[in-house]
């Protein structure tokens, strides 16, 4: 009889001492993780431009003891903050990170915290850096024009040795061609199959490359018979306007953030979010690659912007509004898209999705009138 009920007494004390009133407490649990420390600067959220510090200042209890605080920024260490060489462990901790080395973008603050009784903590901050330059304004003067094929929704343009290679869109039209610049003539073409809708361009030494809006997927060709060579995927939602810089494929998705790629593998090697001043600059289109910096139409607008490719800063502005007279514009006329550089005599020119010309460019400084 004993030895039937001693299980069941010591299971109904387990069961007990495991309870709302036993040792090991929800409660107890919720206090052995609350956080000590807090975060007073910056905010959960906190915009800022770039060369601006960033104040912080963390705290905590009399009763608490910090041995030591690491900041991360971008998910690197920048600064470890050691008790007594700067702060006594006890009382608020209070620093400056700077930003001045910073890309454009949304960035992270962290800082790990270690208290001297073994615990740590995590606090952290996003971090939105804009632009510290004003993006100068440029006019432009149109030097010359030529005729350009109106049915071609243009997707990409760039100039080569006395020709114009375009990359056009839309489901059942998308191609690759081969056009004479003085005449607008198309003298090769590559028709994509009609599942495809075709988007950016670039010629980088014997290939074509070209993209695709949705399909993920792009191709490479040579350059002289237009054939396929393979292709290629790659893990943006959407491909958009495609450039390089001689090493790698820059390519831009409708966002304000654009992506280096590997030539071979199409990975992302790299990418960098575009801002100016004020906020993201979005909708980035076509691209092209012009003595150093980024040039890309913004979808849907009359502008181009002019980047630098390591920081993200906008740096120029181009506003070709009226570009297209409004006779020469049809039903059908669509928005400014395409850019291409003639690099051995220094030429910019522009057109547009179904645009019947395409203008040779050049700009004009700030304040030139």
């Amino acid at each position: 009889m004993i030895g039937k009920t001693m299980p069941i007494l010591l299971l109904l004390i387990l069961v007990r001492a495991c309870g709302p009133e036993g040792g090991v407490s929800g409660k107890k649990i919720e206090t052995q993780n609350a956080r000590r420390s807090t975060l007073v600067s910056p905010p959960q959220s906190y915009t800022t431009t770039v060369g601006e510090d960033i104040s912080v200042r963390l705290e905590y209890p009399d009763t608490a003891r910090v041995d030591s605080v690491q900041f991360y920024m971008g998910g690197r260490l920048i600064h470890t903050l050691l008790s007594g060489a700067g702060f006594p462990g006890a009382g608020p901790v209070e620093a400056r990170i700077p930003t001045g080395h910073e890309k454009t973008g949304k960035s992270g603050l962290r800082l790990r915290v270690y208290f001297r009784n073994g615990a740590t903590e995590n606090q952290s901050s996003q971090i939105t850096l804009l632009s510290d330059l004003k993006p100068s304004e440029y006019g432009y003067s149109v030097i010359n024009e030529y005729a350009h094929d109106v049915k071609a929704y243009t997707q990409g343009l760039q100039y080569v040795d006395g020709w114009f290679y375009e990359g056009t869109g839309n489901y059942g039209t998308s191609s690759l061609r081969r056009v004479q610049p003085a005449t607008g003539k198309v003298v090769q073409i590559r028709d994509m199959d009609r599942s495809l809708f075709g988007e950016g361009i670039t010629v980088m030494g014997e290939r074509i490359y070209q993209i695709t809006y949705k399909s993920q997927v792009g191709f490479v060709y040579d350059r002289s018979s237009f054939e396929e060579i393979r292709k290629v995927y790659y893990q943006n939602r959407e491909g958009w306007g495609l450039t390089h810089n001689g090493a790698e494929l820059i390519m831009s998705d409708g966002t304000n953030v654009i992506y280096f790629l590997d030539p071979e593998l199409f990975t992302v090697v790299r990418q960098i979010e575009v801002y100016t001043d004020e906020g993201p600059a979005d909708s980035l289109n076509e691209l092209e690659y012009i003595k150093g910096k980024i040039w890309a139409n913004r979808y849907y607008t009359d502008e181009i912007v002019i980047i630098d490719p390591q920081s993200g800063k906008v740096e120029g502005r181009i506003n070709l509004k009226g570009i297209l007279k409004a006779a020469d514009r049809k039903q059908t006329t669509d928005v400014l898209n395409g850019i291409a550089w003639d690099e051995k005599e220094d030429r910019v020119f522009v057109t547009g999705k179904f645009w019947p010309k395409l203008f040779e460019i050049r700009l004009r400084e700030p304040g030139s009138g």
